[in-house]
């Protein structure tokens, strides 16, 4: 302005982060970045939104907010404990686990499962391991149903199984829950101990024991998929009703927890299950029986029960 000219002073942008204005209104409109920036989210899928943007990436990878693209996820070094007993081997979007001889990769390819043949035996008493049972075992297939301990030869010494729901048992005993079916499979699995739905043993070979075969790399196995859904869940404990059995769900972002009933705590798994209250001795007097979510107290002679059943007098 004037003469000579002045520069006006500076103005301040008109519209907020993410918007412009509109050449022949002046309003601010929203800025499509999916297609402004050249490179953005690349590996991944650009979802515009009012003011920003939004980077679907797919499964094994991660958006990276430097670089504004998907990158891969390392998970041989991410994921802790992963092919436990073997090495990992990262791949794009996945990872496979190769198993040394003797061992298989579990349905949930996160670990590799000692299918060596051991001794397994049906009693414990005073510390004294007994009762050897005639056929050859896994440590799986021995501590998981009925055996209390196991050894790897005649000449090692047995070694106690883990005490049932301690984590070294899970982590033995427990393959993943939340697997996707398999629609190639047969329903059913003959070759599983009754009534142990989570205990998956080595597949059955007829008159091989255990799988004797050459070591194999199995094929890359993501951890199991999260469903993606067309919709953005705001509330999962609306959509899916029985999260959280023996429990109340709890909606979070994207998500959800569940707060456990009384007598009942969270696994490793974040489901609730029983606490065996008769750890603690609750029932002077009597003797203590665990029942699911509390426990009744049977009174010796002499003492009665409370309207509880929780004490006795």
């Amino acid at each position: 302005w004037g003469h000579p000219c002045e520069m006006c002073p500076a103005q301040p942008h008109p519209c907020r982060r993410g918007f412009i204005p509109n050449i022949r209104t002046g309003a601010c409109q929203d800025v499509d970045e999916c297609q402004a920036i050249p490179g953005i989210c690349q590996g991944g899928n650009c979802i515009n939104t009012v003011g920003s943007f939004e980077c679907k990436c797919p499964a094994g990878h991660k958006f990276n907010e430097v670089t504004q693209k998907c990158d891969d996820i390392d998970e041989c070094s991410t994921v802790p404990g992963i092919c436990d007993g073997g090495e990992c081997s990262n791949t794009v979007g996945s990872y496979f686990c190769k198993c040394p001889p003797g061992f298989y990769t579990a349905p949930d390819g996160l670990k590799c499962i000692d299918v060596r043949p051991g001794y397994c035996f049906s009693s414990l008493t005073n510390g004294r391991c007994g009762n050897q049972l005639p056929q050859p075992m896994s440590k799986m297939q021995c501590c998981c149903d009925s055996g209390r301990c196991w050894s790897s030869s005649p000449a090692t010494a047995p070694e106690m199984c883990p005490i049932r729901s301690t984590d070294e048992y899970r982590k033995l005993c427990t393959v993943a829950a939340l697997l996707p079916a398999r629609p190639d499979l047969p329903p059913g699995r003959p070759d599983l101990p009754p009534g142990r739905p989570d205990v998956i043993p080595p597949p059955l070979i007829p008159g091989v024991y255990p799988p004797q075969q050459p070591e194999i790399i199995y094929p890359s196995r993501a951890p199991p998929p999260h469903v993606i859904l067309p919709v953005n869940i705001t509330d999962y404990c609306q959509v899916f009703r029985h999260l959280c059995l023996n429990g109340r769900c709890i909606p979070t972002p994207g998500s959800y927890r569940c707060e456990c009933n009384k007598g009942f705590q969270l696994d490793v798994r974040g489901e609730c299950i029983d606490v065996d209250e008769c750890e603690k001795s609750p029932c002077i007097s009597g003797d203590c029986v665990n029942t699911q979510g509390s426990y009744i107290c049977q009174c010796r002679i002499g003492y009665q029960s409370t309207a509880t059943r929780t004490e006795c007098r």
